[in-house]
């Protein structure tokens, strides 16, 4: 995607600017999902420069595969890799076309789902990943989340430009706030669409995980339990029939 290969040069800037958010909340509560990987099968769909696929490895996880369409952001991954072996095996893969790789126990979205710009599209990418997991597997992915507040969203460096046209699919962007702004194309889906689609694909067992901050001592209590009354993203669990 070339959105991300022109963002993976600005990394360092953008982790700088949503590091507490994904300190405090994204991270924590993902784990708090996730659970215990010890000598599971994990996928990383849409992996970015590969840091939750880390994290996973780190957790020992039996192995661990990332994919990403970006090219760039799966050359950092794998300089990451080679800096400190986990062991981690990253390919380039477009979810929407993505391979059977493998028969996994879990796969991991992360800021994916949100980039498909119809119906079909959307309920292609589940259909892939549900190719790719074993039956009874799982799928953890966080979406974008239209009913975040937008004023506490800006407090952690997110700029949401929510589309007047509301109707699923809708394109709309969210920046960084960064100098100048890193800018990503997505599209508008509410949960139920998203529930939807994800059954429509095979899911079952299809809800949505609380997300929970440990921001404690940090002064900004106020403004993370502000933010989790509409957080920017929301993390969606469903299994594998």
């Amino acid at each position: 995607m070339a959105q991300y290969d022109a963002l993976a040069q600005r990394l360092t800037d953008i982790e700088e600017i949503i590091h507490f958010y994904r300190k405090h909340i994204e991270f924590p509560s993902f784990l708090r999902a996730l659970g215990s990987v010890r000598g599971k099968r994990i996928l990383d769909v849409g992996c970015g420069d590969g840091v939750y696929a880390r994290m996973v490895a780190e957790r020992e996880a039996e192995e661990v595969v990332a994919t990403d369409s970006s090219a760039e952001m799966v050359a950092l991954g794998r300089a990451a890799e080679k800096a400190e072996p986990l062991g981690v095996r990253y390919e380039v893969h477009d979810v929407s076309a993505m391979p059977v790789l493998g028969s996994f126990d879990v796969a991991v979205a992360v800021n994916v789902l949100h980039y498909a710009d119809g119906e079909g599209a959307l309920v292609g990418m589940c259909e892939r990943i549900a190719a790719n997991l074993a039956p009874g597997g799982r799928l953890l992915a966080y979406v974008g989340n239209v009913d975040t507040d937008p004023d506490a969203a800006r407090e952690f460096g997110f700029v949401v430009d929510l589309p007047e046209d509301r109707r699923e699919g809708a394109p709309f962007t969210v920046s960084i706030a960064a100098q100048p702004p890193a800018t990503v194309s997505v599209h508008y889906w509410p949960p139920d669409s998203l529930v939807r689609a994800v059954e429509s694909a095979g899911f079952t067992r299809v809800g949505w995980e609380d997300l929970r901050h440990t921001g404690e001592g940090t002064g900004r209590e106020a403004d993370l339990d502000r933010l989790l009354k509409s957080p920017p993203s929301l993390l969606l669990s469903a299994y594998r029939a």
